[in-house]
Parts: structure tokens; C-alpha cells; sequence
């Protein structure tokens, strides 16, 4: 993973994310696209970074539709193929570290959302949708700048 990798990666993502907020739907456009990006820049200008962002690639929707399956459907089938891209760009030995990040920060997120809904009187909705993919991002980008920054 190198800087270039992470730009490539939130051009991307920046689609996906919003159109996951709005419409829970992430474009296979984006998916497909942005993996071609990054395997063309790989191929060409860091060949050392092919393998791992291959196998992230790989295991990473075997990861996420295990969660879709565990969860009753409940995890779409959009962020298992994001998460194709996500692997790609952090490669297996950052991506699932990334993923913990991930889920870390949407479980602060909606725990702050809870207890700032609870304290204003706002009601919850008892079964509310997630957008996981800005989570996603958040956590392939912070992983993998941090390791960038220490490495």
C-alpha cells in the first residue's frame, strides 16, 4: 500500500459513500472501476503490492458474505463487493485490521447517535439500515495511513 494506492482508492470510494448514505446502494461502477485503477497502477508502478491486494481481494468478500449470511441477509450484497476493492487497496495484511477499525468506528458512531437521541428525546427506530460503507472507507484509510505513517 503506498500513497498513490489510498488517492486511487478514496476517488473511488468517494461515489460509493455517497451513494450509500442516500440510497443504500453502493455502484458496481465504482467497485469495477476503481479495482481496474488500482490493479492497472499496480501492475505498472508497484508490483510488490499485486500479490497482497489480490489475496485481500479474494478474502475479503468471503469475510463479508460470511457476515451476510451469519446476519440473515441482514449486511447488503454492495458492501460485500466494495469490500473487493478495499482488500485490493490495503492488501490481506491491512485489509481485516482495517475491517475491525470499521466496525469500531460505525459501533461509536450510532452508541454517540443513541445516547445524543436518547438525551434530546428523540425516538429510535428499532431496526434502522446501516450504510456500512463510509465505515468502510473510514477504516481502510486509517489503517492504512497509520501503518504508512509507522512503516
Amino acid at each position: 500500500m503506498n500513497w498513490i494506492c489510498l488517492l486511487i482508492f478514496a476517488l473511488f470510494s468517494i461515489a460509493a459513500v455517497v451513494k450509500d448514505i442516500r440510497e443504500l446502494m453502493i455502484p458496481d461502477w465504482t467497485i469495477i472501476a476503481g479495482s481496474a485503477a488500482l490493479l492497472a497502477y499496480q501492475a505498472l508502478f508497484a508490483r510488490d503490492l499485486i500479490a497482497q491486494g489480490l489475496l485481500g481481494a479474494a478474502l475479503s468478500p468471503l469475510l463479508f458474505y460470511a457476515v451476510r449470511r451469519i446476519t440473515n441477509f441482514g449486511m447488503g450484497l454492495g458492501d460485500v463487493k466494495y469490500s473487493i476493492l478495499c482488500g485490493l487497496c490495503a492488501g490481506a495484511n491491512l485489509a481485516f485490521l482495517s475491517y475491525a477499525a470499521a466496525s469500531l468506528i460505525c459501533a461509536l458512531y450510532f452508541a454517540s447517535k443513541y445516547l445524543l437521541d436518547k438525551k434530546t428525546g428523540k425516538k429510535n427506530g428499532h431496526k434502522a439500515k446501516i450504510p456500512f460503507a463510509p465505515f468502510m472507507a473510514a477504516g481502510i484509510l486509517a489503517v492504512c495511513t497509520a501503518a504508512r505513517a509507522i512503516l
